[in-house]
Formats: structure tokens, C-alpha cells, sequence
């Protein structure tokens, strides 16, 4: 979801990108509804095409506009994505802008709903003649970075993600305790651990694509990337970017299960036969 604030001149500035936007989807052959709400512009589009097969049928476009609650000479076009919303005339603000998001998973989402809003934004600054409000921004915060380089997974995940990751690192500690005191056989312990290893390999994938899909979309909004460029590396970065983590952690778990052999080794606890035979399976 996005905010672009523009400077407010006169409030039928409103209906005017209103009736724009309506037309724009039109002009592009979606399917699109409106309606004014309690002061607020809701529109809802979406494709009939190739683009409406690859996110599904429900996965709707959804532009808001309203008056600016903090300043009274600015307006929002707040553009989402969303289920498609049946009656949007009979349906809440909240019920059209809440709810749906989990349709929208993957890199084809990511890509459709940033270029579109790009080229929406872009073509009513120019129909409309809109003027964009100019925040006052620190040239160290606005600078771009981006790499197709692995990056440590420590460095982009937020205290939420990272809590996730803890408390899946706490169940098998849980685990490991239940194998130590003979509460579950080998065989039992091995199942379970690779189930919740797999949940934190997803998650770190997941949150490692999210983080470098935003410096994506902030290198394409600064022109830094053009729209071919952008939707290239958007198509290579989710698969790339999944086999580079899941190396990287089995490689860290292979290096961590030998240490713990070399001491069980070193201390009898196996026999020299069990322990190549336990390495050779890594």
C-alpha cells in the first residue's frame, strides 16, 4: 500500500482525479467499479487477461482519495491490492480495504501492483496537472541500495520477523531437551526438527525477498531501474534468492551437526564406525 500526497487547489480537484482514474482502467480494459463513500473516492479494477490467470480472479487493483486529515491543502491517492469486493455500492470503507492481502503472495503480485501504481500516478500528475507534496528528506536516508548479492539475514529482518524465527528456534531447543532425556526416539526427534527447520527456512526466504523487493520498487521509483530492468530481476530474485538461503543454512547445519559428532566421537559417546557412518549421511 501507498500514499502519494498531492497539493490540494480546489476540492472538485477530487472528482476530477476520480473520473480520471475510472477512465484510465477503462482505457486498459479492466473491469472497474466506483463509489463515494463518507467523503472518500473508492475504486476497485481489475484484468480480464494473462494478468488476472497468474494472481487469480479475485486480486483487485484499489485506489482511494481523500482530503487530507492533516493539512487542509492536501489531498491522498492511496492506491492497495485486495480481494475484489462483490457489491462495493453495499460494502464498508473497511470491508473494501481490509482483508485479502494473503491472495497476493509471490514476486508476479509485487510487480503487476508497483508498475501499475507508477504508471497510474504518473498519468494523472499529467491529466490533472497535480502537484506532488515535497517532504523534506535526509540525503542519508534517501539513498538506494540494492545487490543480487546473499545478504546476512540479520541485517533486513524486523523485530516481529525476528521474533518468529526466535520462537521456532525455541521449539527445538524443546525438541532437543525432549531427545536428550529420552522422551523421543531419534527417528521422532529427526521428524519433528526438520519440520520446524523447514518453517524457518521459508520464513527467512520469504522475509529476505520482501526486504530486497522494497529496494527494488525504491530503485524503479528513483529511475535508477527502468520498467523492463525492474521486471527482470523481479522475475529471477524470488527462485535465486530462495537457493542462496537454503545453502547458506544447510551448509551452517551440516557444520554445526559435526562439531556435536566430533564431541560425541571424543567423548564415546559413538564409535568411530557410527560417526563416519553419521557424517557420510550430512
Amino acid at each position: 500500500m501507498a500514499k502519494n500526497y498531492f497539493v490540494l487547489t480546489y476540492h472538485r480537484d477530487l472528482d476530477k482525479v476520480y473520473n480520471d482514474v475510472i477512465l484510465w482502467f477503462k482505457g486498459k480494459q479492466y473491469q472497474v467499479e466506483g463509489v463515494l463513500k463518507n467523503g472518500v473516492y473508492i475504486v476497485q479494477a481489475r484484468k480480464s487477461d494473462v494478468i488476472r490467470t497468474i494472481l487469480g480472479t479475485n486480486i483487485a487493483f484499489k485506489v482511494k482519495i481523500y482530503l487530507s486529515a492533516d493539512n487542509a491543502g492536501e489531498f491522498i491517492i492511496e492506491t492497495s491490492r485486495g480481494k475484489w469486493i462483490q457489491n462495493i455500492a453495499g460494502a464498508s470503507v473497511g470491508a473494501i480495504f481490509t482483508g485479502g492481502l494473503t491472495y497476493l503472495t509471490g514476486i508476479a503480485s509485487a510487480s503487476w501492483t508497483f508498475i501499475l501504481e507508477n504508471e497510474l500516478i504518473n498519468y494523472l500528475q499529467k491529466s490533472c496537472q497535480l502537484a506532488r507534496v515535497q517532504p523534506t528528506v535526509d540525503s542519508q536516508d534517501s539513498d538506494v541500495w540494492y545487490s543480487d548479492k546473499p545478504t546476512n539475514t540479520c541485517e533486513y529482518k524486523t523485530a516481529e520477523q525476528q521474533e518468529v524465527i526466535d520462537n521456532l528456534e525455541k521449539e527445538i531447543r524443546k525438541l532437543e531437551d525432549a531427545f536428550g532425556n529420552d522422551i523421543l526416539t531419534e527417528g521422532e526427534f529427526n521428524r519433528k526438527k526438520s519440520v520446524l527447520e523447514k518453517q524457518i527456512d521459508d520464513h527467512e526466504v520469504n522475509f529476505l525477498i520482501e526486504n530486497k523487493v522494497k529496494q527494488l520498487q525504491e530503485a524503479f521509483a528513483q529511475g535508477i531501474l527502468n520498467q523492463e530492468e525492474y521486471a527482470a530481476k523481479l522475475e529471477k530474485l524470488e527462485a535465486q534468492t530462495r537457493d542462496e538461503i537454503l545453502q547458506e543454512k544447510y551448509a551452517e547445519r551440516n557444520r554445526l551437526k559435526m562439531i556435536k559428532l566430533k564431541e560425541a566421537l571424543n567423548s564415546g559417546i559413538l564409535t568411530q564406525a557410527e560417526y563416519e557412518r553419521k557424517i557420510a549421511s550430512l
